[in-house]
């Protein structure tokens, strides 16, 4: 008799363990799911907040092309209360943020003065509608498009220098070449490393000062443009030193896959050296004494 109690206190017991190890564990995966659930959730909250800003950028553009003032003033209104919900953590740096934050204020300021000044509400626009969307689409942003214009630009400003053109040409070009890069410069601020930024700002500060010279000093203009096409070959991710296996080693793994060639060339050049000493100590290969 005592014996079957025993049993059956036992199985309770074991019950009673088994039931609470399990319902402990059901509790740490709901709250685990729970917590990436969350997550997800946030990051796709995130992901529409920026779409939708992205849109409304893109709308404030085309209403500031066709001169609807009420619009791009309703457009602005909106896109800085959608800013108030936006986390912009693990997006974009905090120089990024400040140069979204500066855009939408220079479009206000233009929006305000646009019967004087029409031409600035629709550069400010575009750079906002760049903005938008190099934070939207971080792996194909609009603002690199601009590689091209930039670059004839460069090429514009060489020949200037070459030719020895008036002062007056040379600080055209320089002007034409500033307006271009200031209005893809908050979406690349975006998306680039502050340094890089500065490097370029630096370079086009020390530029001007020499195209807008009474006498432009030419054969430091000459350097000063070359260095320039490397910093904007950089910006745009178009460096000249890039290998043939560039379509391979694109993207946020190219140092590993950049290794990965690297230690294939070097096994490579390895078994062809054991393979060559092997068959010298073969006699397939002659000694050299």
């Amino acid at each position: 008799m005592k014996r079957t109690f025993r049993i059956k206190t036992g199985l309770m017991v074991v019950s009673f363990m088994a039931l609470l190890f399990w319902t402990n564990l059901s509790y740490s995966v709901s709250a685990e799911s729970s917590g990436v659930n969350g997550e997800k959730g946030k990051e796709v909250s995130v992901k529409n907040s920026i779409e939708q800003l992205n849109e409304e950028a893109a709308q404030l553009y085309r209403h500031a092309l066709d001169h609807d003032i009420e619009e791009v003033r309703g457009s602005i209104l909106r896109i800085s209360k959608g800013l108030e919900h936006i986390s912009f953590e693990g997006q974009t740096t905090v120089e990024g943020i400040h140069a979204l934050s500066e855009t939408i204020v220079e479009v206000k300021e233009a929006a305000v003065r646009v019967k004087s000044d029409d031409a600035s509400l629709q550069q400010a626009s575009a750079k906002l509608r760049l903005a938008a969307d190099s934070l939207a689409n971080p792996s194909k942003p609009l603002w690199l498009q601009y590689y091209k214009i930039v670059k004839n630009d460069l090429d514009a400003l060489s020949t200037a220098a070459d030719q020895q053109q008036s002062a007056a040409i040379i600080a055209s070009r320089y002007a034409l070449l500033e307006e271009h890069y200031e209005t893809i410069r908050p979406a690349a601020t975006i998306r680039r490393e502050p340094y890089e930024m500065a490097q370029l700002d630096a370079w086009l500060s020390h530029t001007k000062g020499l195209t807008t010279a009474k006498k432009p000093d030419i054969a430091q203009l000459k350097s000063m443009v070359v260095h320039g096409e490397e910093l904007v070959n950089q910006l745009f991710g178009r460096e000249k030193d890039e290998s043939a296996f560039v379509p391979f080693v694109e993207g946020p793994n190219r140092r590993a896959a950049g290794l990965f060639i690297s230690s294939v060339i070097v096994a490579a050049l390895g078994y062809a050296g054991y393979r060559k000493y092997r068959a010298q100590q073969q006699g397939i290969f002659p000694f050299r004494r």
